[in-house]
């Protein structure tokens, strides 16, 4: 039985350090899509800019 409450016990500590990972994954994922967002708006100032040059 001890080993058993051993192999229980290692199994849900690499549950948990899982948990853990996906979790700091998932917050850099959604610190990427803040950037790619910023980028975004970044290059829709740069197409108004280049628009408003042609039209100069």
């Amino acid at each position: 039985a001890s080993d058993g409450e051993r192999e229980v016990r290692a199994t849900v500590d690499q549950v948990n350090n899982l948990a853990r990972e996906v979790s700091q994954s998932m917050e850099t994922i959604q610190g990427l899509q803040k950037e790619t967002a910023n980028i975004g708006t970044v290059l829709d100032v740069i197409k108004s800019v280049a628009e408003q040059t042609n039209l100069l």
